[in-house]
């Protein structure tokens, strides 16, 4: 997890899941918590290779949600 301008805050490790739906459109349910200090507006996921997700401060507090797209990558919700 990094802020806005790119700073690493934390780090995490996705646990043990599950996934639902046909093979072609499945749905996936992963497990991770990530510290981070709560002073910043916007923060960047990054999972893995994947490209970063953008998300602010409250969609966070609610909890994230995203898929992955047809090309193979993952986009939030």
């Amino acid at each position: 997890m990094t802020d806005g301008n790119g700073t690493v805050l934390g780090t995490g490790k996705v646990e043990g899941g599950h996934a639902r739906g046909r093979s072609q459109f499945k749905q996936c349910t992963v497990s991770f918590t990530v510290r981070v200090p709560g002073g910043p507006e916007n923060y960047q996921l990054i999972i893995g290779a994947f490209e970063p997700m953008p998300y602010n401060r409250e969609v966070i507090r609610r909890g994230l949600a995203f898929y992955e797209t047809e090309q193979g990558g993952l986009a939030p919700l």
